[in-house]
């Protein structure tokens, strides 16, 4: 398509916030190509700048710039950009001169009010331009709704425009509808776009938008890209999370195995990062070794990137981990943020400045106004910005104007530039003027640079700026206020109206309370909506409050009350069909569950609740895989003075910590936890905690290579058991004597044990434990070459997996079904399944028991010596490489035959 020449066509700006349409274009793969090929690159470049700018201007729009290797382009009409688009697409497709470099575009359009000043356009709707473009491919053009619904019946002969649905763009913001411009032309069929979903991450989708650091962002990127370790230092409110976070989204395309936040800020203990990167990954450790392992293990072939976010209460422990992971992983690099420091080798350091702000040129009265070309000046500081972009959200009529730019500037200087500082400023427009704001922050500051001149600055300026709004209170919210401090990684309504009622504050007025301090910007809700949290800052000075109010200990009191009391209604339902529901649920409250565990060991007086905490938590950590920490709590629990006294409680734990420090492959110290449990026992009379201790003490024992006393453990566990009438320890009893029985090669001995722990199971209408005694009896038939009589009960097992979602028993299942095979004479199906059984396994961090192991050796070293090694180990890989769903069918199908 040829392209006449045009001039300029300056788009009007005497409507300064009219809507308009931004085109952005960009050269596919430019870095790379100026690295290979950088004289051919030269011309090439020089050829799509005259070709943009012609297309651009031949449609009636104007270059408003160059941004890298690509144009910034504004039209008055959306059907203008449209053409130049199609105009530039088809110019680059055409036959290149001999010699020439064919270079790939990719454009993005978008339609919205922007802010025209000096020859420049300010605004969302250009970032939101510039986020489109960056989703499309070489080749491809790509507009928003809003540009489709303004082309509807007007587009031009040929062109149609193609639906690619809702797609969560890198600015972080809402989801958009994109659409592709087609045409006979052009390249119709692109790869997935390059949008958030595109590469794992768990970057949340913001609730406002990014405003500035754009040489924040350029600076951070350019140094992220030579050192593997860099950390974002500054101020608590300056806005390191946020920067780290977009930084991350916009690196998506460099770490094809995800971007992946670590938020620490919850966390009151450093033994506890490890876990929660692991948590972030789906790493679980094994037995036998540490999170941290777990987590080397796994990163060793990876190319990831790790923000870790608040750092500085734990900056040891990010130190440790950040060390090992950069030692143990050529391609992990990592992101922190935090006040301090990390103090490790190659680490590169990045001060992260407070917004730009007005300086002399701000210095007018709020009452005087502002000349024109001034105001335009304003406008550009990123403090400004900020400030009328999160006001304009409170007040959408609220506009920067000469009336109130001088009050404007006055509220950003005084705030230093800080973006918290300058976000709950705006949150004050709902019912102050900003010349009302200006005048308030000024008394208050005068005041607070009095008093403490030893402290920072800028450490006074966002204290005094909490201290004011906490002062603008009434007396219900500065209690509500005070109470939510208590809460570690946010909380639910539910959750706020049950600790923090009482004392002035009724139940039913909590929610209204909460909205208020939500729109006030003292608390924030999550983007789902069914979560709150504070910002640590602002939780740090409530906490002071409470502490000065004396109304720490009640509260606190209440918290550890009402999540015991979660954790006590949860844990029946870990088994069954409503299980993952309630793993989801107590997931979200691990923080809290932690702070109300550290609180017992506060509180003299309520060491025997924390017992019962720890108690009732051991399920959730074990299914979890959480097997050091929940290990860790709970040894704490009974190792408190007051929770010494040898009675119920404390021989329950006991039990409970052998068992957790058994998993973890600590035998020793598992028998010492698991003996004195039974001496206490004894010593009480209990006979239904001695056969419930008894159960795990044979494992150890077995573990330990003590088997004839692991027997008589057994034996004795299965007699109080029924003695005392509990069903559910006689089958884990007899389970136990089974698999011993099973790995000496007895298997008539074993199998009439697992029926009955089979019955016991179904009485007790646990779909979990059938499951565990149909594999059981499944490996006995198999063993024994009864390959009939094991797949109806494996397809019971499969039923059970895919109703209650458990990782052990799915896991097994595979297993089980990889020895079917090899027994049948199919070894590629046997290499298949085991492949994916490990995959599985290494995802969750599930181990398989001795006795598994010898069920699946032998047949598996059968399979492999039909195959072949390397015919076996490819098989093996490409169950390795299958996903979840993939597995289950290909585990249905080794049933079906």
């Amino acid at each position: 398509m040829s392209v006449e020449p045009a001039t300029e066509n300056p788009i009007p700006d005497s409507n300064p916030e009219a809507i308009r349409t931004f085109l952005f274009t960009d050269i596919e793969g430019s870095t790379r190509l100026w690295e290979n090929e950088p004289e051919r690159m030269r011309a090439a470049v020089a050829r799509h700048d005259v070709l943009s700018r012609e297309a651009v201007l031949a449609a009636g729009g104007q270059v408003v710039k160059t941004t890298g290797d690509g144009v910034h382009a504004v039209f008055a009409d959306a059907l203008q950009a449209v053409q130049a688009a199609l105009n530039l697409q088809q110019a680059m497709a055409a036959p290149m001169p001999e010699g020439g470099l064919a270079l790939k575009v990719r454009c993005g359009v978008h339609c919205g009010e922007s802010e025209a000043r000096d020859g420049d356009f300010f605004g969302p709707a250009l970032n939101r331009a510039a986020r489109v473009m960056s989703a499309a491919h070489g080749g491809q053009t790509l507009l928003t709704q809003a540009v489709a619904e303004r082309l509807r019946g007007r587009l031009p002969s040929g062109v149609t425009l193609l639906d690619l649905g809702v797609v969560r763009l890198r600015d972080l913001a809402s989801p958009e509808r994109v659409h592709q411009l087609q045409h006979p032309a052009l390249r119709a069929q692109f790869p997935p776009l390059r949008s958030l979903e595109a590469t794992p991450n768990n970057l949340a989708q913001q609730l406002n938008s990014f405003v500035g650091r754009e040489r924040e962002l350029a600076e951070v990127r350019a140094l992220l890209a030579k050192t593997r370790l860099l950390t974002l230092l500054g101020m608590g409110g300056i806005g390191k999370s946020r920067l780290s976070v977009q930084l991350g989204a916009e690196l998506l395309d460099e770490y094809p195995d995800g971007v992946w936040l670590v938020e620490l800020a919850p966390l009151a203990d450093p033994l506890l990062v490890p876990q929660a990167l692991a948590s972030v990954l789906g790493v679980k450790e094994e037995q036998g070794s540490s999170v941290t392992d777990a987590l080397l293990s796994y990163v060793r072939d990876k190319t990831l990137l790790v923000i870790l976010d608040n750092c500085e209460h734990v900056v040891h422990a990010c130190a440790d981990l950040a060390k090992r992971l950069l030692q143990a992983a050529p391609g992990v690099r990592v992101l922190g943020s935090s006040r301090d420091v990390l103090q490790v080798a190659g680490e590169t350091a990045y001060q992260v400045p407070t917004l730009s702000v007005p300086g002399d040129e701000g210095a007018e009265v709020e009452e005087r106004t502002v000349p024109p070309a001034h105001l335009a000046r304003l406008a550009r500081h990123e403090a400004v910005r900020l400030f009328m972009d999160r006001a304009s959200a409170v007040q959408p009529a609220l506009r920067l104007t000469a009336q109130n730019a001088g009050a404007v500037a006055s509220i950003c200087r005084q705030l230093d530039g800080i973006p918290l500082a300058l976000e709950l400023a705006a949150a004050r427009t709902r019912a102050l003027s900003v010349q009302a704001i200006a005048a308030r922050l000024a008394d208050r500051f005068r005041l607070l640079v009095s008093g403490d001149r030893t402290v920072l600055p800028r450490q006074r300026t966002l204290r005094a700026l909490i201290d004011w709004s906490f002062d603008l209170l009434d007396e219900a919210e500065r209690m509500l206020f005070r109470r939510l401090s208590v809460f570690a990684g946010g909380w639910t309504l539910e959750s706020a109206e049950a600790v923090c009622e009482g004392g002035g504050i009724e139940s039913p007025h909590v929610l209204d309370l909460l909205a208020r301090l939500v729109e006030k910007s003292l608390v924030v809700m999550d983007a789902g909506g069914t979560r709150y949290r504070m910002l640590e800052t602002v939780r740090a000075y409530a906490l002071e409050k409470l502490v000065e109010a004396g109304d720490e200990a009640a509260t606190r009191g209440r918290h550890l009350e009402h999540f015991l009391g979660l954790a006590e209604t949860a844990r029946p339902h870990l088994a069954g069909p409503v299980q993952s529901l309630w793993l989801k649920r107590l997931d979200q409250e691990r923080e809290n569950f932690i702070a109300a565990h550290d609180w017992c060991g506060r509180a003299e007086e309520c060491a025997m609740q924390g017992l019962q905490l720890v108690f009732v938590l051991k399920t959730y950590w074990r299914i979890r895989g959480l097997l050091g920490l929940g290990q860790r709590i709970t040894v704490e629990a009974s190792m408190r003075e007051a929770a010494r006294p040898r009675g119920f409680a404390r021989c329950r734990v006991l039990c409970d910590a052998g068992q957790l420090t058994y998993f973890m492959g600590r035998y020793d110290e598992s028998r010492r936890y698991l003996e004195e449990s039974h001496a206490i026992a004894m010593e009480i009379g209990d006979r239904g905690r001695m056969a419930a201790v008894l159960q795990p003490l044979g494992t150890v024992y077995v573990a330990l290579g003590e088997r004839a006393r692991a027997r008589a453990t057994y034996e004795s566990a299965v007699m109080l058991a029924r003695e005392v009438g509990e069903p559910r320890q006689l089958a884990a009893a007899l389970n136990g004597l089974a698999q011993l029985h099973h790995a000496d090669g007895s298997l008539e001995v074993a199998q009439p044990l697992y029926e009955q722990v089979l019955a016991i199971a179904r009485d007790l209408g646990d779909q979990e434990s059938i499951a565990i005694a149909q594999l059981n009896r499944a490996m006995v038939f198999i063993s024994s070459r009864r390959l009939a009589d094991a797949v109806p009960v494996l397809r019971e097992v499969q039923a059970i997996a895919a109703a209650v979602g458990s990782k052990p028993v799915e896991k097994s299942l595979l297993e089980v079904c990889a020895g079917l095979c090899a027994a049948r004479g199919d070894p590629r199906s046997a290499a298949w399944l085991f492949g994916a059984a490990e995959a599985l396994g290494e995802r969750t961090g599930i181990r398989r028991d001795a006795n598994d192991e010898a069920y699946l050796v032998p047949l598996l070293a059968a399979a492999r010596g039909s195959l072949g090694p390397q015919a076996f180990s490819e098989c093996e890989l490409a169950g390795r490489s299958a996903g979840v769903d993939a597995a289950s069918a290909e585990a249905q199908r080794a049933l079906a035959d």
